[in-house]
């Protein structure tokens, strides 16, 4: 995992203020970088510039000054090249009931990706023998979801909340990314729920060699799951290691307040999970 698939170099994104009373420092000197096969945790809570952070490294926002790259390429400014990156570095939106296009079927949306970019024709000129129909049940599969063609004519409110977080991760798997910003995938879900969707992004690293950065404000989800944690407070990092690092020795003031959030004992017993697993 030393390889770097996306980073971000003293990364400034500010927006005017409210009223004309300067700016505002959303993202405030962020050096970061997600490596090969890892899943990073960026931690925060709500206001903390960890939203922001992530639309620039998708290319949804221009930054204010510093750089990000991908594989050591500037991220493009637009065209087919800004297209061509999306495409591997894909975004799974926190709300699928918002995110899904209530008229269109399951098909369709994870349809969408795939005629975007072409790549039935990408495949065939590889002299791969395969349809849409295979490639949107490849990506249905992938995402847990089988089997695929019974899914196929379902729309998004005949699903469970689980279901539809699938289908959001089976239309970023559609387009064979190599990398996933993950935007608080599961905080519209139960418990139950929620383990099974952290469970599917581990498996997606393990069997597809994705690297993925979840975004959260959970950083019991955080221990769960990553590799490495990330904490944002007002627009800057403040503390960046191995979750057992993070865990065990916390540095920071504010990544001890976060663990002291959290139910008694429970980042304990979290820590040594992730630890042993």
């Amino acid at each position: 995992m030393n390889d770097i698939v996306l980073s971000a170099t003293d990364l400034h994104v500010t927006f005017p203020a409210p009223h004309g009373r300067g700016e505002v420092h959303a993202v405030d000197g962020v050096t970061l970088e997600v490596r090969d096969g890892e899943i990073l945790a960026l931690v925060g809570a709500s206001g903390s510039g960890k939203t922001t952070l992530s639309r620039t490294l998708l290319g949804l926002e221009r930054p204010t000054s510093g750089e990000v790259t991908a594989r050591g390429e500037r991220l493009p400014t637009g065209g087919a090249a800004l297209r061509a990156y999306r495409r591997r570095v894909q975004l799974v939106m926190q709300d699928p009931a918002a995110a899904l296009n209530p008229k269109h079927s399951v098909y369709t949306s994870v349809a969408e990706g795939i005629r975007l970019h072409r790549l039935v024709a990408e495949h065939h000129a590889r002299g791969e023998d395969v349809t849409e129909v295979d490639l949107v049940a490849r990506a249905l599969s992938n995402a847990g979801l089988r089997p695929p063609e019974e899914f196929f004519l379902s729309y998004p409110h005949q699903l469970s909340g689980g279901q539809r977080q699938r289908v959001l991760i089976a239309g970023a798997l559609a387009v064979e990314p190599g990398t996933i910003i993950a935007d608080e995938p599961v905080a519209s879900l139960d418990a139950s729920l929620r383990g099974e969707v952290l469970g599917l992004f581990l498996r997606l690293r393990e069997t597809m060699g994705l690297s993925l950065m979840v975004v959260t404000h959970d950083l019991g989800l955080a221990w769960n799951i990553a590799d490495r944690v990330a904490v944002m407070r007002s627009g800057r990092l403040v503390e960046v290691g191995t979750t057992e690092e993070v865990l065990l020795n916390p540095q920071h003031p504010y990544t001890r307040e976060l663990l002291a959030a959290l139910p008694s004992g429970q980042h304990r017993a979290d820590a040594e999970g992730t630890v042993n697993g």
